[in-house]
Protein backbone atom coordinates (compact mmCIF):
# COMPACT_ATOMS: atom_id res chain seq x y z
CA UNK A 1 0.00 0.00 0.00
CA UNK A 2 1.13 3.39 -0.38
CA UNK A 3 1.56 5.91 2.32
CA UNK A 4 -0.38 8.68 0.26
CA UNK A 5 -3.68 6.16 2.18
CA UNK A 6 -1.90 6.91 5.84
CA UNK A 7 -1.45 10.46 4.79
CA UNK A 8 -5.03 11.31 4.64
CA UNK A 9 -5.23 10.75 8.15
CA UNK A 10 -3.55 13.87 9.31
CA UNK A 11 -0.72 12.08 11.20
CA UNK A 12 2.75 14.08 10.83
CA UNK A 13 5.04 12.37 13.18
CA UNK A 14 5.56 9.03 14.07
CA UNK A 15 8.22 7.47 16.38
CA UNK A 16 8.73 3.43 15.66
CA UNK A 17 9.36 2.78 18.90
CA UNK A 18 10.36 -0.91 18.53
CA UNK A 19 12.51 -2.47 15.49
CA UNK A 20 15.36 -4.52 14.39
CA UNK A 21 18.26 -4.87 12.29
CA UNK A 22 20.63 -7.44 12.24
CA UNK A 23 23.28 -9.27 10.08
CA UNK A 24 24.75 -12.96 10.03
CA UNK A 25 27.98 -11.42 9.51
CA UNK A 26 27.84 -10.27 13.33
CA UNK A 27 29.20 -12.81 15.61
CA UNK A 28 27.01 -12.20 17.96
CA UNK A 29 23.64 -12.93 15.34
CA UNK A 30 23.75 -16.19 16.55
CA UNK A 31 19.82 -16.94 16.86
CA UNK A 32 19.92 -15.46 13.08
CA UNK A 33 21.77 -17.95 11.36
CA UNK A 34 20.21 -20.41 13.37
CA UNK A 35 17.13 -19.85 11.53
CA UNK A 36 19.28 -18.69 8.19
CA UNK A 37 18.02 -15.32 8.15
CA UNK A 38 19.42 -12.79 6.00
CA UNK A 39 20.80 -9.94 7.07
CA UNK A 40 17.81 -6.62 7.77
CA UNK A 41 19.60 -3.35 7.89
CA UNK A 42 18.59 0.19 7.94
CA UNK A 43 18.68 1.02 4.08
CA UNK A 44 15.81 -2.22 3.98
CA UNK A 45 13.95 -0.19 6.44
CA UNK A 46 13.68 2.73 4.78
CA UNK A 47 12.65 1.36 1.72
CA UNK A 48 9.98 -0.59 3.13
CA UNK A 49 8.69 2.73 5.02
CA UNK A 50 9.16 5.19 2.20
CA UNK A 51 6.82 8.36 2.54
CA UNK A 52 5.96 7.28 6.18
CA UNK A 53 6.32 10.71 8.30
CA UNK A 54 8.59 8.13 10.49
CA UNK A 55 11.43 10.47 11.97
CA UNK A 56 12.86 8.82 14.82
CA UNK A 57 12.78 4.92 15.85
CA UNK A 58 13.69 2.94 18.71
CA UNK A 59 16.69 -0.34 17.88
CA UNK A 60 15.31 -2.82 20.54
CA UNK A 61 18.16 -6.11 21.15
CA UNK A 62 17.69 -8.90 18.65
CA UNK A 63 18.45 -11.75 21.19
CA UNK A 64 22.37 -11.60 20.50
CA UNK A 65 24.43 -14.18 21.64
CA UNK A 66 24.33 -14.04 25.95
CA UNK A 67 27.13 -11.84 27.02
CA UNK A 68 26.87 -9.81 23.44
CA UNK A 69 24.66 -6.89 24.10
CA UNK A 70 27.45 -4.21 24.28
CA UNK A 71 28.73 -5.58 20.92
CA UNK A 72 24.97 -5.10 19.27
CA UNK A 73 24.51 -2.28 21.02
CA UNK A 74 28.10 -0.68 19.59
CA UNK A 75 27.28 -2.14 15.84
CA UNK A 76 23.85 -0.53 15.65
CA UNK A 77 25.65 2.83 17.12
CA UNK A 78 27.66 2.55 14.19
CA UNK A 79 24.93 2.51 11.60
CA UNK A 80 23.70 5.28 13.01
CA UNK A 81 26.55 7.55 13.36
CA UNK A 82 27.36 7.03 9.60
CA UNK A 83 24.15 7.71 8.74
CA UNK A 84 22.33 5.17 8.23
CA UNK A 85 18.64 4.88 10.16
CA UNK A 86 17.03 6.64 11.95
CA UNK A 87 17.61 4.82 15.79
CA UNK A 88 17.08 7.63 18.19
CA UNK A 89 16.89 5.37 21.12
CA UNK A 90 18.52 1.65 22.12
CA UNK A 91 17.23 -0.68 24.37
CA UNK A 92 20.04 -3.40 24.73
CA UNK A 93 20.16 -7.14 26.01
CA UNK A 94 21.64 -8.12 29.22
CA UNK A 95 20.95 -11.03 31.07
CA UNK A 96 19.75 -9.17 34.51
CA UNK A 97 20.43 -12.82 36.39
CA UNK A 98 24.29 -13.14 35.65
CA UNK A 99 26.51 -11.89 37.95
CA UNK A 100 28.19 -9.72 36.36
CA UNK A 101 25.21 -7.46 35.14
CA UNK A 102 26.68 -4.39 36.47
CA UNK A 103 29.65 -4.36 34.53
CA UNK A 104 27.66 -5.46 31.59
CA UNK A 105 25.47 -2.61 31.74
CA UNK A 106 28.46 -0.22 31.89
CA UNK A 107 29.47 -2.00 28.63
CA UNK A 108 26.33 -1.28 27.14
CA UNK A 109 25.88 2.61 28.01
CA UNK A 110 29.64 2.95 26.89
CA UNK A 111 28.45 0.86 23.62
CA UNK A 112 25.61 2.79 23.09
CA UNK A 113 27.19 6.74 22.69
CA UNK A 114 24.06 7.83 24.67
CA UNK A 115 21.78 6.14 23.20
CA UNK A 116 20.49 4.11 25.48
CA UNK A 117 17.73 3.83 26.75
CA UNK A 118 16.78 0.67 28.39
CA UNK A 119 17.22 -3.00 28.61
CA UNK A 120 15.05 -6.26 27.07
CA UNK A 121 15.78 -9.59 27.92
CA UNK A 122 13.30 -12.39 26.70
CA UNK A 123 11.24 -13.87 29.55
CA UNK A 124 8.86 -15.61 27.97
CA UNK A 125 8.28 -19.04 29.82
CA UNK A 126 5.32 -21.27 29.45
CA UNK A 127 7.15 -24.97 29.89
CA UNK A 128 9.62 -26.32 28.05
CA UNK A 129 9.17 -26.64 24.31
CA UNK A 130 8.58 -30.27 23.00
CA UNK A 131 8.10 -31.50 19.74
CA UNK A 132 6.82 -28.27 17.15
CA UNK A 133 6.83 -25.84 20.55
CA UNK A 134 3.50 -25.58 20.67
CA UNK A 135 3.29 -23.04 23.94
CA UNK A 136 4.32 -19.49 24.53
CA UNK A 137 7.48 -20.49 25.81
CA UNK A 138 10.59 -18.29 23.03
CA UNK A 139 12.82 -20.37 21.18
CA UNK A 140 15.84 -17.58 22.53
CA UNK A 141 14.11 -18.80 25.90
CA UNK A 142 14.37 -22.12 26.13
CA UNK A 143 17.82 -21.94 24.24
CA UNK A 144 19.24 -19.29 26.77
CA UNK A 145 17.96 -19.84 30.23
CA UNK A 146 15.62 -22.70 29.84
CA UNK A 147 13.13 -21.57 33.02
CA UNK A 148 10.95 -18.50 34.15
CA UNK A 149 12.57 -15.70 35.43
CA UNK A 150 9.72 -14.43 37.12
CA UNK A 151 8.43 -17.44 38.60
CA UNK A 152 10.39 -20.01 39.44
CA UNK A 153 11.81 -18.60 42.72
CA UNK A 154 16.09 -19.24 42.46
CA UNK A 155 16.25 -17.57 38.65
CA UNK A 156 13.57 -15.00 39.58
CA UNK A 157 15.74 -13.50 42.78
CA UNK A 158 19.25 -13.72 40.64
CA UNK A 159 16.61 -11.71 37.99
CA UNK A 160 15.09 -9.41 40.87
CA UNK A 161 19.14 -8.22 42.07
CA UNK A 162 19.95 -7.44 38.32
CA UNK A 163 16.31 -5.42 37.43
CA UNK A 164 17.22 -2.96 40.75
CA UNK A 165 20.57 -1.88 38.61
CA UNK A 166 18.17 0.02 36.55
CA UNK A 167 16.86 2.31 39.01
CA UNK A 168 20.10 3.19 39.61
CA UNK A 169 21.44 3.88 36.02
CA UNK A 170 17.61 5.62 35.00
CA UNK A 171 16.91 2.69 32.79
CA UNK A 172 13.75 1.29 31.81
CA UNK A 173 12.86 -2.44 30.95
CA UNK A 174 11.21 -3.79 27.90
CA UNK A 175 9.04 -6.69 29.24
CA UNK A 176 8.50 -9.62 27.22
CA UNK A 177 6.49 -12.31 28.78
CA UNK A 178 3.90 -14.64 28.25
CA UNK A 179 0.14 -13.72 29.25
CA UNK A 180 0.28 -16.49 32.51
CA UNK A 181 3.51 -14.46 33.69
CA UNK A 182 1.96 -10.91 33.89
CA UNK A 183 0.61 -11.08 37.73
CA UNK A 184 4.52 -12.10 38.39
CA UNK A 185 5.69 -9.25 36.83
CA UNK A 186 3.37 -7.01 37.90
CA UNK A 187 4.42 -8.11 41.42
CA UNK A 188 7.90 -7.48 40.11
CA UNK A 189 7.18 -4.33 38.43
CA UNK A 190 5.29 -2.73 41.83
CA UNK A 191 8.16 -2.93 43.69
CA UNK A 192 10.21 -0.18 41.49
CA UNK A 193 8.02 2.00 40.90
CA UNK A 194 11.16 4.75 39.29
CA UNK A 195 11.80 1.45 36.86
CA UNK A 196 9.73 2.61 33.86
CA UNK A 197 8.20 -0.75 32.13
CA UNK A 198 6.86 -1.42 28.23
CA UNK A 199 4.65 -4.49 27.93
CA UNK A 200 5.89 -5.73 24.52
CA UNK A 201 3.46 -6.83 21.97
CA UNK A 202 0.67 -6.14 23.31
CA UNK A 203 0.78 -8.76 26.13
CA UNK A 204 1.31 -10.98 23.46
CA UNK A 205 -2.52 -13.55 23.84
CA UNK A 206 -1.57 -16.50 21.53
CA UNK A 207 -3.02 -17.69 18.36
CA UNK A 208 -6.80 -16.28 18.53
CA UNK A 209 -9.52 -17.47 16.71
CA UNK A 210 -7.10 -20.39 15.16
CA UNK A 211 -8.13 -23.61 17.51
CA UNK A 212 -11.74 -23.07 20.10
CA UNK A 213 -14.23 -21.09 21.98
CA UNK A 214 -12.63 -22.69 24.74
CA UNK A 215 -9.49 -21.56 24.44
CA UNK A 216 -9.92 -18.34 23.10
CA UNK A 217 -12.10 -17.49 26.31
CA UNK A 218 -9.25 -19.15 28.28
CA UNK A 219 -6.69 -17.21 27.12
CA UNK A 220 -8.32 -14.19 26.92
CA UNK A 221 -8.97 -14.12 30.78
CA UNK A 222 -5.73 -14.96 31.58
CA UNK A 223 -4.26 -11.90 29.30
CA UNK A 224 -7.01 -9.72 30.39
CA UNK A 225 -6.47 -10.41 34.06
CA UNK A 226 -2.44 -10.26 34.19
CA UNK A 227 -3.06 -7.01 31.79
CA UNK A 228 -5.16 -5.36 34.35
CA UNK A 229 -3.06 -5.45 37.15
CA UNK A 230 -0.13 -4.35 34.77
CA UNK A 231 -2.15 -1.03 34.04
CA UNK A 232 -2.86 -1.13 37.68
CA UNK A 233 0.59 0.38 37.89
CA UNK A 234 1.09 3.93 36.85
CA UNK A 235 4.90 3.50 35.43
CA UNK A 236 3.47 0.66 32.98
CA UNK A 237 2.88 1.26 29.47
CA UNK A 238 1.95 -0.44 26.52
CA UNK A 239 3.67 -1.52 23.03
CA UNK A 240 0.64 -2.05 20.19
CA UNK A 241 2.91 -4.00 18.30
CA UNK A 242 3.07 -7.52 16.76
CA UNK A 243 -0.35 -8.21 16.55
CA UNK A 244 -0.50 -11.07 14.19
CA UNK A 245 0.87 -13.37 16.95
CA UNK A 246 -2.18 -12.34 19.53
CA UNK A 247 -4.54 -13.10 16.20
CA UNK A 248 -2.89 -14.85 12.97
CA UNK A 249 -4.20 -13.72 9.25
CA UNK A 250 -6.12 -10.73 10.90
CA UNK A 251 -5.22 -8.50 7.72
CA UNK A 252 -7.32 -11.58 5.42
CA UNK A 253 -10.35 -11.77 7.61
CA UNK A 254 -12.58 -9.05 8.55
CA UNK A 255 -13.98 -10.51 11.86
CA UNK A 256 -10.47 -11.51 12.89
CA UNK A 257 -9.71 -7.75 12.36
CA UNK A 258 -12.37 -7.01 14.24
CA UNK A 259 -11.22 -9.31 17.04
CA UNK A 260 -7.77 -7.73 17.00
CA UNK A 261 -9.84 -3.58 17.06
CA UNK A 262 -10.96 -4.46 19.69
CA UNK A 263 -8.37 -5.90 22.03
CA UNK A 264 -6.11 -2.73 20.59
CA UNK A 265 -8.86 -0.28 21.53
CA UNK A 266 -9.77 -2.13 25.02
CA UNK A 267 -5.81 -1.79 25.65
CA UNK A 268 -5.85 2.09 24.71
CA UNK A 269 -9.20 2.44 27.07
CA UNK A 270 -7.61 0.85 30.02
CA UNK A 271 -4.13 2.07 30.06
CA UNK A 272 -4.97 5.17 28.65
CA UNK A 273 -3.42 6.87 25.08
CA UNK A 274 -0.58 8.32 27.34
CA UNK A 275 1.03 5.05 28.52
CA UNK A 276 0.42 3.47 24.55
CA UNK A 277 2.41 2.87 21.93
CA UNK A 278 2.16 2.14 18.36
CA UNK A 279 4.98 0.26 16.67
CA UNK A 280 6.11 -2.17 13.83
CA UNK A 281 8.55 -4.57 15.54
CA UNK A 282 9.67 -4.81 11.89
CA UNK A 283 12.53 -7.17 10.53
CA UNK A 284 13.01 -9.66 8.08
CA UNK A 285 9.30 -9.64 6.59
CA UNK A 286 6.30 -8.61 6.97
CA UNK A 287 5.05 -11.98 8.49
CA UNK A 288 7.61 -12.19 10.93
CA UNK A 289 7.33 -8.60 11.71
CA UNK A 290 3.73 -8.89 12.60
CA UNK A 291 2.77 -12.48 13.37
CA UNK A 292 6.27 -13.63 14.53
CA UNK A 293 6.31 -16.22 11.55
CA UNK A 294 2.79 -17.67 12.21
CA UNK A 295 1.42 -16.49 9.36
CA UNK A 296 3.04 -16.52 5.32
CA UNK A 297 2.38 -13.19 4.73
CA UNK A 298 1.19 -9.92 6.37
CA UNK A 299 0.77 -6.13 5.81
CA UNK A 300 3.68 -3.86 5.03
CA UNK A 301 4.30 -0.89 6.77
CA UNK A 302 2.34 1.70 5.48
CA UNK A 303 -0.68 -0.40 5.42
CA UNK A 304 -0.01 -1.45 9.25
CA UNK A 305 0.28 2.04 10.02
CA UNK A 306 -2.80 3.06 8.02
CA UNK A 307 -5.34 0.31 9.71
CA UNK A 308 -4.03 1.98 12.97
CA UNK A 309 -4.74 5.36 11.85
CA UNK A 310 -8.47 3.89 10.63
CA UNK A 311 -8.79 2.04 13.92
CA UNK A 312 -8.25 5.40 16.16
CA UNK A 313 -10.35 7.96 13.29
CA UNK A 314 -12.52 8.71 16.46
CA UNK A 315 -9.36 9.90 19.04
CA UNK A 316 -9.18 13.06 19.72
CA UNK A 317 -5.62 14.65 17.80
CA UNK A 318 -4.07 14.95 21.29
CA UNK A 319 -4.81 11.54 21.60
CA UNK A 320 -3.44 9.96 18.38
CA UNK A 321 -0.18 12.30 18.50
CA UNK A 322 0.60 10.29 22.02
CA UNK A 323 -0.19 6.85 20.07
CA UNK A 324 1.90 7.22 16.60
CA UNK A 325 4.98 9.33 18.87
CA UNK A 326 4.37 11.06 21.77
CA UNK A 327 4.23 8.29 24.57
CA UNK A 328 6.93 6.33 22.41
CA UNK A 329 9.14 9.92 22.38
CA UNK A 330 8.40 10.30 26.54
CA UNK A 331 9.29 6.87 27.23
CA UNK A 332 12.56 6.70 25.74
CA UNK A 333 13.39 10.34 26.30
CA UNK A 334 13.99 11.43 22.54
Amino acid sequence: MSSETFLKHDITDIVDAHHHFYSPDNDFNILQRQFGLAAYLPEQYASEAVGLPIFRTVHVEAAPAPGSGAAEAAWVESLTASGRGQVAAIVGSCNLADKDADAQLDALAAAAAGRLRGIRWLLDWDGPREGDGDNATHPAVALRQNCDYLRDPEPAAAFEKGYALLAQRNLSFDLQCAPAQLPAAAALCAQYPTVKVVINHIGKPRHLMTKDAAYDAAELARWRMGMAAMAALSHVYVKLSMLGYAVPNWHKDKAKEELLKTLVLEMIALFGANRCMFATNWHTNAAVSDGDGVTTDGLDIPALYTRFAEWTAKFSPKERQRLFSGTAAEFYRL
